[in-house]
């Protein structure tokens, strides 16, 4: 029997205990949008409480990117050649990805990250070693200074007919390089073409300071330390964590 109980107890040191992951919810489908040429708005963000929302999207007929962290919005578009950046809810999503998160915990990283890929790799091997249940979709924060680092804002000119092969052409590239930067991503095994991105199990948008901007994560390359923000959860795992963090920074 003790032989038992020593061995149980060595499980529960070294398992990570799963806990509960926040709903994730979404409204449309990146595939619709870039194969059916489907557009339309599928939610209002007026209508959704704001306290504790994150959410990542795009303005009803792609005039541009939503970016919301702890019920704070950004809406970035590009008027004029400038981007300009609104704050308010009103504002359609022809796609939109969305949960409540009231607590998250936070991992610090002395990692570097070179490409989406291995953005990817690192938000799933540290969702497991704290706790976070891979089977469902859940969101996640970074907070990094990037070498490198190229994010989208869309801007479709209406009137155009839009498909997969044309979408690009309004999809203005932006370039940063030695800042500070805030993703704000979702992870999920089984939405590629809903709300993660094609051949990836990640949809991630950056948020930039100087000056305050939002747009669809392209490419990345980061150095120093990582702080990897998940969901709260009161499980006892073997990791970095360095204390359990509401996300005031933002």
């Amino acid at each position: 029997m003790k032989l038992i109980f020593s061995f149980l107890l060595l499980i529960s040191l070294t398992i990570p205990l799963v806990a509960q992951n926040p709903d994730v919810k979404s409204a449309g489908e990146l595939r619709k949008i870039m194969f059916d040429a489907d557009l339309s708005t599928k939610i209002r963000l007026d209508t959704l409480p704001r306290e504790n929302l994150l959410a990542i999207g795009i303005v009803d007929s792609l005039q541009g990117e939503i970016s919301i962290i702890n019920g704070k919005v950004l809406i970035s578009a590009i008027k004029n050649t400038y981007i300009n950046t609104d704050t308010s809810l009103n504002y359609g999503a022809t796609f939109l990805v969305y949960a409540y998160v009231k607590n998250w915990k936070v991992v610090l990283i002395e990692e570097e990250v070179h490409g989406l890929e291995a953005l990817e790799m690192l938000v799933k091997k540290k969702a497991f070693e704290n706790g976070i249940d891979l089977t469902r979709p859940f969101p996640f924060l970074v907070k990094t200074w990037v070498k490198n680092m190229s994010y989208r804002v869309i801007n479709w000119q209406s009137g155009t007919l839009h498909t997969s092969a044309t979408h690009s052409q309004f999809a203005h590239e932006l370039w940063l390089s030695a800042s500070t930067i805030m993703l704000a991503g979702f992870y999920s095994e089984n939405h590629e073409g809903i709300y993660t991105n094609l051949n990836s199990k990640i949809i991630a948008h950056a948020i930039t300071t100087e000056p305050m901007t939002a747009g669809h994560l392209e490419t990345i390359e980061t150095f120093g330390k990582i702080a990897l923000y998940f969901p709260e959860n009161t499980g006892k795992t073997k990791s970095n964590a360095v204390g359990d963090s509401k996300l005031h920074e933002y």
